[in-house]
């Protein structure tokens, strides 16, 4: 689809601004074998897998998915399920699938703990009638299916094959894998095609081959990837139709196209998109997107634009643009393409250099939590919770000295009670260190107090209730569910793929730095209020209201801030919209972008100013 036939195309250069440095060109996957402590999760070898590369395993990862998982009716929400794959390679011959959500496949690396479809396997050769290697439960109550630091291998003659048909509703993640295709054949890397896939999030992944590196589709929900490496694909890099998302950090080495967006809505930064041929384009589209910092070589044009009548190719660095829509404002320049472009923070990570570092929790009865502060001041930097449920009914309220730098739960639950403040685990962050406090992996019943000016991180998991105080360090969430919180005056915050359910303003910027790549929101409320010299930059909402929406609510409000948003708003009930889109108030003066509130609406880019 390099051109219309017997037509002439248009040919532009790419925005004038420089762009920035690639800061995240693809996928850095760990290289070698990460180590963790004994009885931390179940293994599948327990069920007699045997990862020698010859044994067909098959059966034994099945019963390991398999066990406890009996009733399809039940929803397992308080019941997780974690596996552990130790170093070696899974043979299997047949698709590995399980009943029900928030599940979780643990490797020891992508190179290290491999799944491999056996050469031939019956059933994967057929293109047309595609055939996973993993199959998650489709539906939007697959919550939490996660799949971290596994490599995935298709033996050749498999051109059915499907590494991974993934669905996860609100969390979910596939990091630190490797999936490819030895022959290079195979139907997709990497299959979001399935009722209801996200919102979820793909950070740090590499797909080597099949026809598709990741194919996407409904318009429900979202995905989010950031730090991705696609090569030597027969059809496209990223086919997406229909779908929103959102994508840093693209590293293309394909001589077809590194993306085709057909009736979606994609959001692009950070790409770098090589080894095209001259009669190929390397971004086609024909519905919304928006590009930043985007450069490709060997192809016909960095993109081409099908959105209008009249196509376009775009040769060179796009530094900035605009796609299927204009730039909208209220109170700035309306031809301006750069929003606020905010510098971008990267999320910090710790990982002890010896297991000798890490300090258990271990509750003397279902419900004990008496001894956690303790665990917290042994000294050591890593404190992990093995994976299981945990309680309290009582609020648990501890504080996390200096000392620590990461907290683990190995996707464990934390089940509320009825007691003081509701129950959980309430961790307290009163420190000023410079070093960054690492929270991740609790499926949900985790609350953090930020007092201090450490940096936060809360990763991989629901956290029923973040409370920020001011003169707290910067906060970064990445593949969190969340209620409302706000951002202090003066807080930096830096949120990948955020999923917020709250009737009610979902999250305020008191004046702070508010930087979103990934927001999908549900039920009625403002979305975002930025006040007081705030600056907000949200880079692909989903807002799915879901419900009749009052007509004094604005899904964005800003008050003397500096804002910029580009989203898409899915409505499919009478009075389900906002009326109010953008409600922008600069020096007493308020003015507002409006909508019909029967219908979906697209923001390729608002942009506003002080």
């Amino acid at each position: 689809m390099a051109g219309c036939s017997g037509q002439t195309i248009p040919v532009t250069e790419g925005g004038t601004a420089a762009p920035q440095p690639l800061t995240i060109p693809g996928a850095k996957l760990n290289a070698g074998t990460l180590t963790f402590p004994a009885g931390f999760m179940t293994s599948v070898e327990t069920y007699g897998a045997k990862g020698d590369g010859v044994t067909d395993d098959t059966a034994a990862i099945q019963s390991a998915l398999s066990d406890g998982r009996s009733n399809a009716s039940a929803d397992y929400y308080g019941v997780p399920k974690a596996l552990y794959f130790p170093p070696g390679t899974y043979l299997v011959k047949n698709t590995l699938q399980w009943v029900g959500c928030c599940v979780t496949l643990q490797g020891s690396g992508p190179s290290s703990s491999i799944i491999r479809l056996a050469p031939d396997a019956s059933g994967f050769n057929n293109s047309s009638v595609p055939k996973p290697v993993i199959l998650t439960p489709l539906g939007n109550q697959s919550f939490r299916q996660n799949i971290w630091d596994l490599g995935f291998s298709i033996g050749p003659g498999n051109p059915g094959a499907t590494a991974l048909n993934y669905v996860s509703n609100n969390i979910g993640s596939i990091h630190n894998v490797l999936v490819k295709s030895e022959d290079g054949k195979g139907h997709a890397g990497i299959d979001l095609t399935r009722q209801y896939a996200g919102p979820l999030m793909i950070r740090n992944a590499e797909v080597q081959g099949f026809d598709v590196g990741v194919d996407l589709k409904n318009a429900e929900y979202s995905t989010t990837i950031e730090g991705i490496t696609l090569a030597s694909q027969n059809i496209a890099g990223i086919r997406n139709s229909n779908q929103l998302v959102n994508v840093r950090g693209l590293t293309s080495t394909n001589k077809v196209p590194a993306i085709t967006n057909s009736g979606g809505f994609v959001v692009l930064l950070d790409g770098s998109l090589s080894g095209g041929v001259a009669s190929v384009p390397a971004i086609q589209t024909n519905s919304t997107m928006y590009l930043r910092n985007v450069a490709s070589s060997g192809y016909e044009a960095t993109l081409q634009d099908s959105s209008t009548a009249t196509p376009t190719l775009t040769k060179g660095t796009i530094a900035h643009l605009v796609v299927g829509g204009a730039p909208s404002t209220l109170t700035g320049t309306a031809s301006s393409t750069t929003g606020v472009n905010m510098s971008i923070g990267e999320t910090p990570s710790f990982t002890s250099t010896s297991l000798s570092d890490w300090a258990v929790f271990t509750p003397k009865w279902y419900g004990d939590t008496s001894g956690l502060q303790a665990v917290l001041n042994s000294g050591k930097h890593t404190v992990y919770f093995p994976f299981a449920a945990y309680f309290s009914y009582n609020e648990a309220d501890v504080t996390v000295p200096d000392t620590v730098d990461r907290i683990v739960g190995f996707s464990s639950v934390v089940n509320l009670g009825a007691g003081t403040n509701g129950g959980g685990i309430r961790f307290v962050v009163t420190s000023n260190s410079t070093t960054p406090l690492i929270i991740e992996q609790f499926g949900y019943g985790i609350k953090i107090d930020h007092r201090g000016s450490r940096p936060v991180v809360l990763k991989d998991g629901f956290i029923n209730n973040y409370a920020s105080y001011p003169g707290a360090g910067r906060l970064f969430l990445e593949d969190i569910g969340i209620d409302s919180f706000n951002i202090q005056k003066g807080q930096q915050a830096y949120i990948r793929q955020l999923d917020n359910e709250i009737s009610a303003t979902k999250i305020s910027n008191l004046g702070g730095s508010l930087w979103i790549l990934g927001l999908k929101t549900e039920q009625a409320g403002t979305v975002i209020s930025t006040a007081s010299g705030g600056e907000t930059e949200l880079l692909g909402g989903m807002i799915y209201p879901a419900i009749a929406v009052p007509s004094t609510q604005a899904a964005f409000v800003s008050t003397d801030a500096q804002t910029s948003y580009i989203y898409k708003e899915d409505v499919y009930c009478s009075g389900c919209g906002y009326a109010t889109q953008v409600q922008e108030t600069r020096s007493g003066v308020t003015k507002k972008i409006t909508a019909p509130t029967n219908s979906n609406f697209r923001m390729p880019l608002f942009v506003g100013y002080k």
